[in-house]
């Protein structure tokens, strides 16, 4: 059961992670440096925030975990639509500080819980092998689906289809502010517009399309609205990158 659990936490937790390195390696070969240094600084604030949580949880009345959880959501999400800006544009580099925030800011939200799972439950008696065992396995086929992933980015011809995808998966990130501000009760939860019987949110093809791109089996309205404002304004801000870049291209012919 142990194993079962830091299974699906894991995959729930790291996947998206993996699903944004994909994105930056297809769209820059060479900022291996970055992300690594990104996740780096994540797991050190991670850290800082799981040894001070029942303190982070006193603020707000009790919301300031999730409140500070949805702050790195919005900051990634910034961070994203300056990586899709400079995606967009021609010949343009994306500066290796956005990166590495980007990246931080990323693992922040999705590690905070898991460490609170390894800190409860690894001093327990004959809990850290199957802890240990199932870390490795997820990490194994997080691993695999990033690798997929990034070869069929790099595969595609036109170079707006990654931009896309990568704005349906930030929009999906971002959105997860919702349910935490529903969790807290600081937005009103008006019930589930309609509950997909197909896909459950707690199987594997649910934890995949959660990565790349925001499944919910349940959404309210208030998610699809934070969902498609997010994924408007992102899509936006390619279109009027890819534009300028062309403008510019052209002038400097």
């Amino acid at each position: 059961m142990m194993l079962i659990n830091t299974v699906i936490l894991f995959l729930r937790d790291a996947l998206p992670v993996f699903v944004l390195m994909a994105f930056l390696l297809a769209f820059w070969q060479h900022c291996g440096r970055s992300i690594t240094l990104g996740c780096a600084l994540g797991l050190v604030i991670t850290t800082l925030i799981v040894l001070q949580r029942s303190t982070v949880s006193e603020y707000f009345e009790g919301a300031g975990y999730e409140l500070l959880k949805c702050l790195t959501l919005i900051t990634a999400f910034s961070l994203s639509a300056i990586i899709l800006g400079a995606t967009s544009q021609f010949g343009r580099h994306c500066p290796k500080l956005v990166i590495t925030l980007l990246v931080a800011f990323t693992v922040i939200p999705h590690s905070t819980d898991f460490s609170v799972f390894l800190v409860g439950f690894s001093s327990q008696k004959d809990a850290l092998t199957p802890i240990l065992l199932g870390t490795f396995l997820s990490g194994g086929i997080c691993a695999s689906v990033a690798v997929l992933l990034n070869l069929l980015l790099t595969s595609l011809k036109q170079k707006y289809l990654s931009q896309i995808m990568f704005a349906i998966f930030a929009a999906g990130q971002v959105s997860n502010c919702a349910l935490l501000l529903q969790q807290i009760d600081w937005i009103p939860d008006p019930g589930a517009l309609w509950n997909s019987q197909f896909i459950s949110d707690e199987s594997e093809y649910g934890h995949l399309l959660k990565a790349l791109m925001g499944y919910e089996a349940a959404p309210s309205i208030i998610y699809l609205a934070v969902y498609t404002t997010a994924l408007m304004l992102l899509i936006g801000i390619a279109f009027y990158a890819r534009h300028h870049g062309l403008t510019q291209q052209t002038k400097s012919e």
